[in-house]
């Protein structure tokens, strides 16, 4: 549902900026944190594949679940 004019011009007046920066910070802040959600599992699971508690194939799995995460989390947030 879109904002009417006068909706907009009195979020842009009350927060001084435009709704659709808003709109972007809030999905850029969503990517980040996902995007290091996603470094620290991966460095985790490095970490335990290099002392060997962890097996290359469930590191692999681990790498293969954060990819498709991501892919899905960006298809809905960027589309």
């Amino acid at each position: 549902m879109s904002m009417t004019d006068a909706q907009s011009s009195a979020f842009q007046n009350a927060s001084g900026f435009a709704p659709q920066s808003s709109s972007t910070m809030w999905l850029s802040l969503t990517l980040v944190l996902a995007l290091l959600w996603c470094a620290w599992v991966m460095w985790t699971a490095y970490r335990g594949w290099a002392t060997g508690s962890v097996r290359f194939g469930a590191f692999g799995g681990s790498a293969a679940r954060i990819l498709l995460t991501l892919l899905v989390l960006m298809f809905f947030t960027l589309s």
